[in-house]
């Protein structure tokens, strides 16, 4: 028996469902455990349309990570004409997913790859950004070190507030004159995905997570194919987890063995190596951080939790969620020590959270291809400024109107204007009779106009005034809105002329 037939027999890749593929899986399962090699292939061939979600992975031990973690895989496809990518066909869990990786001498980024994926694998509908990244940790946690972001952690982007849990920053801006300049702010992650992460959660809460034995079974498979995939993946220990003082600078070497040992940060122990998941914003640029000054200024302002390279570039409507295994301290003390290990914990976090994802409610979504493909949706600036144009139009037409000279009315003729302030517009329809100072003897005419309106600035601008009911004693002003607009208050001012 092969290697590779050994490993899939012990760890039992072929699926065991009732489908049209289960027959030739189970023949394929029992001529593995009798020792016979055979001319069948042990990779199933699935169609392009067949792969809902997409993973990258651009460094080695990220894609062996996630090699690791496949329940099966599957035969290659041809990729696209302009797709230069590399791929890994298979599934984990219930879930057929793609795995992008960029050529031996390419280098290409994480938005790259995605971007290439989606012209020869159209049905995506989320990526998955899989990875190593650094940590900004803070001041160590006196109380509780679960609470402290170690080596060998997870974060995973979490939309909080005005962000979607990623942050795209440039580097070079530090440099230059020490201020960041933020490019971006990563729309909010599908609400499936949301909600899903607060499901796993709940799970790893009450102890039902799978992360911890997807991290042994990784670590097992490895151990079985005997190769040297990713180096050595287990946990490091923690007398390998040194986070020096950020004032203190690497002395020199691969490791930091000449360095200091009295300038590391005394923190509490944990009582078990099990990796802690944290919740945080994750900033990216182009470049790998190794200075912890600006790495405790974006952690200071911005309450970063995690610095990576590889999702810089992507656009900011772009579904995803980032998921990294920490595997040093964004200074220049990093090390690939722990980055196996790290590697192999993000993959072991991301297979967990699919497993609570259910595939019905991957397919109901719109692919990332339509989600790309439709129109911008307003920012809120610019509805601001939307909003803004709108004021000095309507400012500009009041004053025109206010410098324009009187016309010589007749001694008969009868002018008169005012003005009415709304109240708030729970009903988003609102009327108010207005009655003249005086009688006109045939009904005039009268004309309305918003002057001022104080309105949420998060929703659109809708609001309108007419006039009707109109006779010879007053009329009546219908101010009205629809759709979203929320309207607490508005000026209304009408005019009326006539005999």
């Amino acid at each position: 028996m092969s290697m590779y037939q050994d490993w899939a027999a012990k760890y039992d890749i072929f699926p065991s469902s009732n489908s049209s593929s289960s027959a030739a899986s189970t023949t394929q399962r029992s001529q593995l455990q009798s020792g016979h090699e055979t001319n069948i292939n042990f990779l199933r061939k699935l169609g392009y349309e067949a792969y809902t979600i997409g993973w990258t992975a651009i460094l080695k031990a990220e894609l062996e990570a996630s090699r690791l973690l496949l329940d099966e895989e599957h035969e290659l496809l041809p990729p696209g004409e302009k797709d230069g990518n590399h791929y890994i066909l298979g599934r984990m869990g219930l879930h057929n997913i793609v795995i992008a990786f960029p050529g031996p001498h390419a280098d290409a980024s994480a938005a790259e790859l995605m971007e290439n994926m989606l012209q020869t694998f159209r049905n995506i509908r989320f990526g998955l950004l899989v990875g190593v990244g650094g940590a900004a940790p803070g001041l160590p946690n006196l109380g509780d070190p679960s609470k402290d972001i170690r080596l060998g952690d997870v974060v995973v982007s979490d939309p909080s507030g005005a962000h979607g849990g990623l942050l795209q920053y440039d580097l070079d801006d530090w440099r230059a004159n020490g201020e960041f300049h933020i490019k971006s702010i990563l729309n909010k992650p599908p609400r499936l995905l949301v909600k899903s992460v607060r499901l796993l959660r709940s799970d790893q809460s009450f102890g039902r997570g799978e992360m911890g034995r997807y991290i042994q079974r990784a670590i097992a498979i490895k151990k079985a194919i005997g190769q040297s995939l990713i180096g050595d993946c287990q946990y490091p220990g923690q007398d390998q987890d040194r986070l020096f003082e950020a004032g203190y600078r690497h002395v020199g070497g691969d490791d930091c063995s000449k360095c200091n040992a009295k300038m590391v940060e005394r923190r509490l122990q944990r009582g078990t190596k099990e990796p802690e998941v944290h919740y945080k914003l994750i900033a990216s640029a182009k470049k790998d951080l190794r200075r912890a000054e600006v790495r405790d200024k974006l952690h200071d302002v911005w309450d970063v939790a995690c610095f990576e390279s590889e999702a810089a570039g992507f656009r900011d409507d772009f579904p995803c969620l980032v998921i990294r295994g920490i595997c040093d301290y964004s200074d220049d003390h990093k090390n690939e020590g722990w980055q196996s290990y790290a590697a192999v914990v993000a993959a072991a976090y991301t297979k967990d959270l699919l497993r609570v994802v259910r595939p019905n409610d991957v397919v109901a979504l719109p692919t990332a291809v339509d989600i790309l493909n439709a129109p911008p949706k307003p920012t809120l600036e610019g509805r601001i400024a939307e909003l803004e144009q709108q004021v000095k139009k309507l400012q500009s037409e009041l004053s025109d109107l206010a410098n324009r000279p009187t016309p010589e009315l007749p001694k008969e003729a009868h002018f008169e204007s005012g003005a009415w302030t709304s109240p708030y517009l729970p009903s988003r329809d609102i009327e108010q009779r207005i009655t003249f100072s005086k009688s006109y003897i045939s009904v005039p005419r009268v004309t309305a106009s918003i002057s001022a309106a104080d309105m949420d600035r998060h929703t659109n601008f809708r609001l309108n005034v007419s006039v009707k009911s109109v006779d010879l004693e007053g009329c009546t002003l219908r101010l009205y809105t629809w759709g979203d607009t929320k309207v607490y208050s508005a000026v209304v001012q009408w005019a009326a002329f006539g005999n």
